[in-house]
């Protein structure tokens, strides 16, 4: 009997951080106010309105620039992008590989993690932004990993931070090819 309440327990309390992660991503996804926005001057400050940017020059296609991950620790981030990177040619998404380097779009990323010892949601939303800094597409998605205790991204192993590369990479390539760009 005690160890049924024990796994109750446990399974109530992944349940429960899992609601938690899925209204903090619709309370998110659903900000949308523009108050104070126009004259934000950094590249990921905003949530609606990003600097003007340069485009690349004709003929050279769509590009994609993909700013700091927003959320995750550095070298998560880091290999999410490496992955992202190594993947985006084979999809048919060109990279601007430096944030400096015209793009036709920039893709800002928040990724969050929630869970305990027994499961890990990863939370991501995606924003796209145009060439005048105007937000175009939205998405939203999440990732299972193993658990753990103490900090959330202990959990993230490798095979978790590709299937999160690989659903932000998907999303931005599906979104490309639905938008004509």
């Amino acid at each position: 009997m005690a160890l049924e309440m024990k796994n109750f327990g446990e399974t109530f309390r992944a349940v429960v951080l899992v609601l938690g992660a899925l209204v903090a991503v619709v309370s998110l996804a659903s900000c949308q106010t523009t108050t104070g926005m126009l004259d934000r001057t950094d590249l990921i400050g905003s949530s609606d309105k990003l600097p003007a940017f340069t485009a690349p020059s004709k003929g050279r296609g769509t590009v994609v620039s993909f700013l700091p991950f927003i959320g995750a620790p550095v070298n998560t981030a880091d290999n999410i992008y490496k992955f992202i990177r190594e993947n985006a040619e084979r999809v048919g998404v060109r990279l601007a590989l430096r944030l400096d380097e015209p793009a036709t779009y920039r893709v800002k990323t928040h990724i969050n993690a929630v869970g305990g010892e027994t499961a890990m949601t990863y939370v991501f939303i995606v924003e796209i932004y145009d060439v005048s800094g105007e937000r175009v597409h939205r998405f939203v998605g999440q990732e299972t990993g193993a658990g753990s205790s103490g900090d959330p991204w202990n959990g993230a192993s490798s095979g978790t931070n590709q299937q999160i590369g690989w659903r932000i990479l998907s999303g931005v390539q599906s979104w490309l090819t639905r938008s004509g760009a």
